[in-house]
C-alpha cells in the first residue's frame, strides 16, 4: 500500500510505524528476519493502556521478544517463551539492551534536592 490508511476516529490507530520493529534491527545486522514482525508502537500503546509499572507481562510466542522488550522499556517485568534458539537468543541481547537503557543514569538524575528548588 502507497499511502497509509487515514481515520477521522480517535480509537482507530492510524499512526503506527510499521517500520518500527525489532525486525527491522534484524535485518540490519543480516540477520534471519522474523516471519511475522510486530510493530512497536501497538505493543507500547497496548502495555500502557492494559498494565502498569512493575506488573509482569507476558508472552506465549516470543519470537525475538518484542514484547517483553517494550514491557522492560516502560518498567514492566517481561517474560515470554520461545522454541527457536536463534530467537531467543536474539532477544536476550534486546532485553540487555533495553534493561540497561533503563538502570544507566541520565544528567537528571544527578540534579540534587537544591537545583531541584532554583528550578
Amino acid at each position: 500500500m502507497a499511502i497509509d490508511p487515514v481515520s477521522k476516529k480517535d480509537y482507530i490507530w492510524d499512526d503506527v510505524v510499521r517500520m518500527r520493529t525489532l525486525n527491522s534491527r534484524q535485518s540490519q545486522k543480516n540477520k534471519q528476519s522474523h516471519i511475522c514482525p510486530l510493530q512497536l508502537d501497538i505493543v507500547e500503546r497496548l502495555i500502557g493502556r492494559y498494565s502498569n509499572k512493575g506488573d509482569v507481562v507476558f508472552d506465549p510466542f516470543g519470537g525475538i521478544g518484542s514484547i517483553p522488550y517494550c514491557a522492560v522499556k516502560l518498567g514492566r517485568y517481561g517474560l515470554s517463551i520461545e522454541l527457536n534458539y536463534e530467537y531467543w537468543k536474539d532477544g536476550l541481547i534486546y532485553l540487555y539492551e533495553a534493561e540497561e537503557n533503563i538502570l544507566s543514569p541520565t544528567l537528571f538524575d544527578f540534579i540534587t534536592e537544591e537545583c531541584k528548588e532554583i528550578i
